[in-house]
């Protein structure tokens, strides 16, 4: 294995962690365009505020592509010509390390969105015996625990087109 290799492994694996990342900015813009249509008189600062998230959004939707699907460039950019000569001695196979990868952000989603999910069920539970419906916080929740699971239910699939995609270019 080349150092380039390991250098492009490192990029689909945090182009993996900004993918985690955009789902929860769209989380919040979701949230945040709701409360902006349901509160029809809002400031003009509210409004740069919006302009902002939507921009910070669309600019990880960019890097995210570039990091899962035009890995091979962004390697040719940050590799001295030597690294792609370099045998570096790894044990381990590009699947594997995806696959590893893969597993630890799905544990790391599941962690981090398991206490909101179990608070807002508890909220949801709550509202029904009020007569109150509050859906939307409850899906959102089990989204990021569903994206979890997949993420570490199907880390071998998901590491298998990893892998297949490289050997396309």
């Amino acid at each position: 294995m080349k150092k380039s290799d390991i250098y492009e492994i490192a990029i689909k694996i945090l182009g993996i962690y900004f993918l985690v990342t955009i789902i929860q900015l769209l989380v919040g813009s979701l949230a945040y365009l709701s409360a902006m249509i349901f509160n029809k008189s809002f400031s003009s600062n509210e409004m740069l505020f919006g302009g902002v998230s939507f921009f910070v959004f669309i600019i990880m939707i960019l890097f995210d592509f570039c990091f899962i699907f035009k890995t091979d460039k962004i390697v040719r950019l940050i590799c001295k010509s030597s690294d792609f000569e370099q045998d570096v001695q790894f044990a381990v196979s590009r699947k594997v390390v995806y696959e590893i990868a893969l597993v630890l952000m799905g544990m790391i989603i599941i962690v981090w969105a398991l206490p909101d999910f179990i608070y807002k069920v508890w909220n949801y539970v709550q509202s029904l015996q009020m007569s109150t419906d509050n859906k939307g916080s409850l899906v959102t929740s089990g989204i990021k625990i569903i994206t979890g699971l997949v993420a570490v239910i199907y880390s071998t699939a998901i590491a298998n087109f990893l892998v297949k995609e490289k050997a396309v270019d």
